[in-house]
């Protein structure tokens, strides 16, 4: 049934004569000798928005007369509050917790460290790009908005990526003798309190939504950004996905290596290791700038500020990789720097980028 709303209004007062007021003492209106009545007027209210003037109360002594009109008007005003209110899976996307939803579905895998320290900076960290992407596309489906094919293939990658990157290193870590020793004695597996860990667990869950952040952006905007600028999308996208593929041939290579008898005491340097030394890291380039890519119409469109986080995102990714290829590059040396077959394979071979000549 329509609310209901109570308005107060004063009966007009007829006023004394000219005649009678000249040379009185007396207030106009004070030869009236009785107050007229207060009329109170109950009436439906046909919509859910305030009338202009409507819910005034005005000349009225009566405290509960007040009170009706106090609590007609808290009825109209409801509706204004539901802006202030948490925002659905439908709704989130295009609100000022898009990015938090987006760290929320990151720190979801990242938990894994309370199990294993280590998992925070290997399965937790795979799961956590796979969960971003699911998360963006399930929060776009049920907003109802359209998705473009290049927003759809630019989310299923993540979850490729993640997805297939978060089981191989849960496999690695159960079945590689060698990665279980280096790892229980890597610098992030010693103890600390839970408060600590927990604050580890964080920022890391951070930094891989700024790494995915361009998808935000992406989804945020697929359906008003111009065809123009689609062949950027397309660009980032190849790049992406090859980053993605070579990645997953490089690991699946490295690990059948590692399980054949050569593979346990020489270096892998079959498939797309012959011309590479760190075919995986390459990949791992690769797919991030990719994603960066894709996004920047998403990101122009949405304002110099989204840049910000992913820019920190692929910042960090290209250059721990660099680090990361000098630094087992230093290590292979010291291990088989006087083997003649393996001097002539760093000789043919690229850190991270191919040497093809």
């Amino acid at each position: 049934s329509p609310a209901m709303l109570a308005t107060a209004r004063a009966a007009p007062t007829p006023l004394a004569s000219s005649a009678n007021r000249q040379g009185s003492t007396k207030p106009v209106g004070a030869r009236v000798g009785r107050v007229n009545p207060v009329v109170v007027v109950v009436r439906p209210i046909h919509s859910s928005k305030p009338r202009p003037g409507v819910g005034v109360v005005r000349a009225s002594s009566n405290s509960a007369l007040g009170d009706v009109a106090a609590k007609a008007a808290k009825v109209i005003a409801a509706p204004a509050k539901a802006k202030m209110a948490i925002p659905t899976l439908a709704t989130v996307l295009g609100t000022a917790y898009s990015f938090p939803f987006l760290w929320a579905l990151s720190i979801v895998p990242c938990l894994l460290g309370l199990v294993n320290p280590v998992y925070v900076f290997s399965v937790g960290y795979g799961l956590s790009v796979a969960a971003q992407g699911i998360g963006l596309l399930a929060a776009a489906s049920a907003s109802g908005v359209w998705i473009s094919n290049l927003c759809l293939a630019h989310l299923l990658g993540a979850v490729f990526y993640g997805a297939r990157l978060g089981a191989f290193l849960y496999w690695r870590s159960v079945t590689w003798t060698e990665w279980g020793r280096r790892a229980k004695n890597a610098p992030e597996a010693k103890p600390m309190p839970p408060p600590a860990r927990l604050g580890v667990i964080l920022a890391c869950a951070l930094l891989y939504a700024c790494m995915c952040s361009p998808m935000l952006w992406h989804a945020q905007t697929a359906n008003v950004l111009p065809g123009s600028q689609n062949f950027i999308i397309v660009f980032g996208l190849a790049t992406q996905w090859i980053g993605a593929v070579l990645e997953a041939v490089a690991d699946q290579q490295k690990s059948a290596y590692k399980f054949s008898d050569a593979g346990k005491s020489r270096w892998c340097d079959v498939g797309v290791w012959s011309r590479c030394r760190h075919a995986n890291y390459l990949g791992e380039v690769l797919f991030w700038v990719g994603t960066f890519i894709a996004g920047v119409p998403g990101m122009s469109a949405s304002g110099a500020l989204a840049f910000a986080p992913a820019v920190v995102g692929v910042g960090f990714i290209v250059k721990l990789m660099t680090s990361q290829c000098e630094k087992q590059d230093e290590k292979q040396a010291g291990r088989y720097g006087d083997d003649a077959e393996y001097k002539a394979w760093v000789e043919n071979s690229g850190s991270l980028f191919p040497k093809l000549a």
